[in-house]
């Protein structure tokens, strides 16, 4: 007797499916499309008249041209300085023999994962131009009026800057290296080619790409990036786009139109920059992965393999080791200008910033419940985006993906500006709510949630789902019984994705609160306005904790991951 398949359960037109993915793309629409465009209607005058006046106020004021030059030259510098710094440790810790290389790679992860306005307050209490502690090392030792640091400025920004955005290219590069054909290495040598030879005209070319990639991935961010710029460049008169666009909008009344347009010039300088890189590859072949597959042996230095350590520690020390050693420093000491001894020692000031300070505390409270709000929606909606492109048929289901990724190139400043033109009048008015914030985390960070949800789809077969619907069970079931327990891992670590940049984002953050709606990064803002260094370093070794926890937990999970994945089959 030949058993026969279950009929599929005929559901109506109207069914669970439609429901679910219809109102996750609304979603999607509402937050992303629609600020935007609202962006791009201000930027002309609309809806109270239409006109090029905005762009002419924007391109031609004064005050706005010298903020551009400043951010070209800041993105072109933060680039250069990420090859400068990220290239040679990848090539260290990736094609040699050098020691502590897990230990470079885990400093330069750290110094990522540190949020940069944090690494900021950090230079000025290390690099401030009377009481900085390097400062008043070389007092110390040398008898001179003054030190010769001041972060204060458009060298100390760039620097600054490219500490934390390095690790872009750094990791780029770190990677492309691991994966270059080692035979062609070993041709070169064997045809009497040197060591610097071959990885002047071998590995580098290879990984061409990469480098620039990372370069332009670091430039990009640092167009992005606002406590860097506020903390350091106003205190030197030095304006930046994203500065410049938070004074136009505090000013009274805001000029939202001038705003837009200033917004439009980092959405055009983002372009640029993705024209130029792919120009540039255009140009030539970069393949690097040959039949005898990846690097095998680490290239032995012998006795500059410590010179070669030396200089790694160094970028090290002063993108992750130092920052976050002088805020903890800072953060138990009665006053971070007194030496350090036992007299000077205390815990008040984590005291006032964890119990005391209601801004302080407000903050905590409402980044941990953002953060968490917006890790768990971004899922959802990544999901059903994900799904939607990989499992049905809908026509523009490719654009979908596309839009749920846009976010990804846009500066937090100008998602901010969009958000406040789209929620600040009817039908939907969230302008002084937090929710605006919670719209604002969920619209930036996204594209994590939907490419790690994305990926974990991609390694399941679609014919587990047919199996249980040809067995009779609704679409509802399948998706609650088969697919969500074999995607949990990845839901997961989307999650984290998404929580570690929003418990701590800036730059969208400081344009959209309003009373009551504080983050933990607006009351390091505001706290560092009043001059309170130390209560500001308690809350930032607080920040940089909690990053850090939920960072080394996603590695954990993560590195659990494949042995799940090779259970599954078993169960």
């Amino acid at each position: 007797m030949v058993e026969r398949p279950l009929p599929l359960r005929r559901e109506p037109r109207l069914n669970a499916m439609t429901v679910v993915l219809g109102l996750a793309v609304a979603v999607l629409l509402v937050i992303v499309v629609y600020p935007l465009l609202w962006l791009l209607l201000a930027a002309f005058g609309l809806p109270n008249e239409f006109g090029l006046s905005h762009f002419v106020r924007a391109y031609a004021r004064s005050q706005n041209v010298q903020p551009l030059v400043n951010t070209i030259i800041l993105a072109i510098g933060a680039g250069f300085f990420s090859v400068v710094l990220g290239v040679p440790l990848a090539w260290a810790t990736a094609c040699t023999d050098m020691p502590l290389r897990k230990t470079v790679r885990a400093c330069v992860a750290l110094s990522y994962i540190t949020p940069p306005y944090l690494t900021a307050l950090a230079f000025i209490i290390l690099m401030g131009p009377d009481a900085g502690y390097l400062n008043r090392l070389v007092r110390l030792v040398i008898d001179v009026p003054s030190g010769p640091f001041n972060v204060f400025g458009m060298t100390g920004i760039i620097l600054v800057i490219s500490l934390h955005v390095f690790a872009f290219t750094y990791f780029l590069t770190e990677a492309a290296l691991k994966s270059v054909d080692a035979s062609l290495e070993e041709a070169a040598q064997m045809l009497g080619a040197r060591r610097w030879t071959t990885v002047v005209r071998i590995n580098l070319p290879l990984v061409a790409p990469a480098i620039t990639g990372g370069a332009l991935l670091a430039a990009v961010e640092s167009l992005a990036l606002f406590g860097p710029q506020s903390f350091l460049g106003t205190p030197a008169q030095i304006s930046f786009l994203p500065t410049r666009i938070y004074g136009v909008i505090s000013s009274y009344p805001p000029r939202w139109g001038e705003a837009a347009a200033l917004s439009l010039i980092l959405i055009l300088l983002t372009c640029i920059g993705l024209l130029i890189q792919r120009s540039y590859l255009q140009r030539r072949s970069y393949v690097t992965i040959g039949g005898k597959g990846g690097r095998q042996r680490p290239a032995r230095l012998g006795a500059w393999k410590w010179p070669l350590l030396g200089l790694c520690l160094l970028i090290v020390f002063f993108s992750a080791i130092a920052p976050v050693g002088v805020l903890v420093l800072a953060s138990f000491s009665d006053s971070w200008v007194a030496p350090l001894s036992s007299a000077n020692f205390t815990l008040r000031h984590f005291q006032s910033a964890l119990l005391e300070d209601q801004m302080a505390v407000r903050g905590i409270w409402n980044s941990f419940r953002l953060a968490t709000a917006a890790g768990l929606i971004a899922v959802v909606i990544g999901a059903a985006i994900a799904y939607i492109d990989l499992r049905t048929r809908v026509t523009g289901r490719r654009l979908l993906d596309y839009l749920a990724l846009l976010p990804l190139g846009l500066p937090g400043t100008v998602m901010a500006i969009g958000l406040l033109l789209a929620f600040i009048r009817p039908p939907l008015v969230l302008y002084g709510t937090i929710w605006i914030l919670l719209v604002a985390y969920v619209a930036r960070f996204i594209p994590l949630a939907t490419r790690s949800v994305n990926s974990s789809l991609r390694q399941l077969e679609p014919s587990l789902e047919e199996a249980a619907r040809i067995t009779g069970a609704t679409w509802m079931q399948s998706i609650r019984l088969i697919l969500l327990p074999l995607v949990r891992p990845g839901l997961v670590v989307a999650f984290l994705l998404v929580f570690i940049p929003a418990f701590a984002e800036l730059s969208a953050t400081v344009l959209l609160y309003s009373s009551g709606t504080e983050t933990i990064s607006i009351a390091i803002f505001r706290l560092n306005d009043l001059g309170q260094l130390e209560v500001v370093s308690a809350l930032s070794v607080f920040t940089i904790a909690v990053v850090l926890i939920v960072s080394l937990g996603l590695n954990w999970y993560s590195a659990r991951l494949p042995k799940r994945r090779q259970a599954l089959p078993k169960d």
